[in-house]
C-alpha cells in the first residue's frame, strides 16, 4: 500500500514537471506579445460565447475577433521565420470585443427594465405618442448600436415621466372642475331652473315681436344701402354731366352696375316685408281665437 502510495505521488509529480517544462518549452518559442495577444483572442472568443448565450447579437463584436484571428495567424507565421511581428491591432480589436460585450450586457440589462417599465406605465396613461421613440430603443440594440440604446433609454425614461405629468395634471384638472361644476349645479340647480324655465316663456312669449322687430332692422339696413346707391349714382351723374370727370363708357358700365343693385335690394325688400306680412297675419290670428 505505501509503494502503491509513493508510486502514485512519483508519477503525479513527474506529470506536473513534465507540463511545467513543455509549458516552459511553448512560453519560449515565442514572444510575451504573442502570449498575450493569444490570450486575449481567447478572451474574445469567451466574450462572443456569453453573449450568444444571452441572445445578444454579435455580429459587430465577430467582425473584430475574426479580423484579430486573422492577423495574431499572420504575425505568428512572421515570427516564426524570424521576422519582427507586430500584435497592436490584434490586442485593440480583442479588447474591441470585450469592451463592446460589456456595454451589450448593461444595454440589455436596461432594455429589459425598460420594457417592463413601458408596459406597466401603459397601464396607466397612454404613451402612444412615444411609440416611435420606444421603437428606436429596440432596433438600435438589434443594429448592435449598444451605446446609442443606452442613451436612448435614458431618454425614454424621461420622456414617460413627461407624459405621465402631463396626462395627471389634465385629469386632475377634469376632476377638479367635474366637482366644482358638479356641487355648483347641486348647490344652485333649483335657482337655474326657474331662470331657465321664465327665459323660455318670456322668449315664448315675444318671440313674434323680437321676430318683427329684427325683421324691421333688416329692412332699415335695405334702406340704408338703396340710399348709399343712389347716392353714388348722383355723384357719377354729376362727374359725368357737369364736370365731364367721367368717360361715357365708364358711366354706362357703373350706371348698369349701381342699377344691377338697387334690383337686388329690392327683390330682398319684397321678400322680407312678404314675411313681415305673414307674421303679422298670424299674429292677427292669434288675437282673434
Amino acid at each position: 500500500m505505501k509503494f502503491k502510495t509513493s508510486a502514485f505521488v512519483l508519477i503525479f509529480i513527474m506529470t506536473f514537471l513534465f507540463l511545467i517544462s513543455n509549458s516552459f518549452a511553448l512560453t519560449t518559442k515565442f514572444s510575451n506579445e504573442s502570449i498575450q495577444a493569444k490570450e486575449a483572442i481567447n478572451q474574445a472568443e469567451k466574450d462572443i460565447l456569453e453573449m450568444t448565450f444571452k441572445n445578444i447579437p454579435i455580429n459587430r463584436v465577430n467582425e473584430s475577433y475574426q479580423e484579430a484571428l486573422q492577423i495574431y495567424s499572420a504575425q505568428i507565421a512572421l515570427e516564426e521565420k524570424g521576422g519582427s511581428a507586430d500584435y497592436n491591432i490584434v490586442m485593440k480589436d480583442a479588447l474591441e470585443v470585450s469592451s463592446v460585450k460589456k456595454t451589450a450586457l448593461q444595454a440589455k440589462d436596461e432594455l429589459e427594465v425598460f420594457k417592463e417599465t413601458f408596459m406597466n406605465a401603459e397601464k396607466e396613461v397612454n404613451l402612444s405618442e412615444m411609440k416611435e421613440e420606444y421603437n428606436q430603443i429596440i432596433i438600435s440594440f438589434n443594429d448592435e448600436r449598444f451605446e446609442d440604446t443606452l442613451v436612448l433609454i435614458k431618454k425614454g425614461y424621461n420622456r414617460i415621466s413627461e407624459i405621465q405629468s402631463s396626462q395627471t395634471a389634465v385629469k386632475m384638472v377634469y376632476l377638479t372642475t367635474s366637482k366644482t361644476i358638479k356641487s355648483f349645479f347641486v348647490k344652485y340647480g333649483l335657482k337655474l331652473t326657474i331662470i331657465g324655465i321664465i327665459a323660455l316663456i318670456l322668449m315664448i312669449i315675444f318671440w313674434k315681436t323680437l321676430t318683427k322687430l329684427r325683421m324691421r332692422m333688416k329692412l332699415n339696413r335695405f334702406i340704408i344701402q338703396k340710399n348709399a346707391v343712389n347716392g353714388l349714382i348722383k355723384e357719377m351723374q354729376k362727374s359725368y354731366f357737369k364736370t365731364k370727370k367721367m368717360s361715357e363708357s365708364e358711366y354706362n358700365i357703373k350706371l348698369k352696375k349701381y342699377e344691377e343693385l338697387i334690383r337686388d335690394i329690392d327683390r330682398q325688400v319684397m321678400v322680407l316685408k312678404e314675411e313681415m306680412f305673414k307674421v303679422d297675419k298670424r299674429t292677427i290670428k292669434v288675437k282673434k281665437g
